[in-house]
């Protein structure tokens, strides 16, 4: 949970750096000292990354911290299509899940079970099903 923390302080920074920047330059634009023409757009730019980012990224991971929380994560199973090249997500029938990469130890086809959070999608815990039915398999070995 460090990583997803950490991950959710970096992106409200960023859009706090981007907020900050759209106020100061719409303060310079109202003092009229804005030079370029170019410039009077940038608070406009600014604002719109500070909202897309807020939107897309922060967003989720604010309402998943109540499930972060209360430990609430749904479950899902499927077959790895896609891994990304910094193994930051990966995709499971058309759908991104996202975790730390430097835990992601998944490979593409292979069949996991993944609890991750409602919103942002982040994976708390990844288990290969060879290895639950492995393990299942010597759980009734022993019992017999």
């Amino acid at each position: 949970m460090n990583y997803f923390i950490a991950n959710l302080a970096a992106h409200i920074a960023v859009i706090t750096v981007f907020a900050a920047l759209a106020c100061i330059f719409a303060n310079r634009n109202r003092k009229n000292k804005t030079k370029h023409v170019v410039t009077y757009f940038l608070p406009a730019v600014f604002a719109i990354v500070a909202i897309v980012l807020g939107v897309r990224y922060a967003g989720p991971k604010l309402f998943d911290i109540d499930s972060v929380i209360n430990e609430k994560y749904f479950s899902y199973s499927g077959t790895v299509s896609d891994v990304s090249p910094l193994k930051n997500y990966f995709e499971i029938d058309g759908e991104h899940y996202y975790m730390n990469p430097l835990r992601n130890s998944i490979e593409v086809g292979d069949e996991v079970r993944i609890k991750f959070t409602p919103y942002a999608k982040y994976v708390v815990e990844v288990n290969e099903l060879s290895d639950e039915i492995s393990e299942a398999v010597s759980e009734a070995e022993e019992i017999n």
